[in-house]
């Protein structure tokens, strides 16, 4: 399941699942929650110690996440 696909797939009710991920994810990696959701939208691909990160954070590998990355579509 690719990352913008796992991230749709999480709850959004109010203090949803996905709301509590975006923003672990964002401090994780540093970025602001914006970052993330432009990332879920396919608007900006998270840099590679970033995809690192978000695998770290989702417990996923990052050819299940990204596997554009292994293609070298950046």
């Amino acid at each position: 399941m690719v990352f913008t696909d796992y991230m749709n797939s999480l709850s959004t009710e109010k203090k949803s699942e996905k709301a509590m991920m975006i923003t672990r994810i964002a401090e994780a990696c540093c970025k602001n929650e914006t970052t993330v959701y432009n990332w879920i939208a396919g608007r900006l691909k998270p840099q590679a110690l970033e995809r690192k990160v978000i695998c770290g954070v989702l417990n996923m590998s990052e050819e299940e996440l990204f596997p554009w990355a292994k293609s070298g579509q950046q």
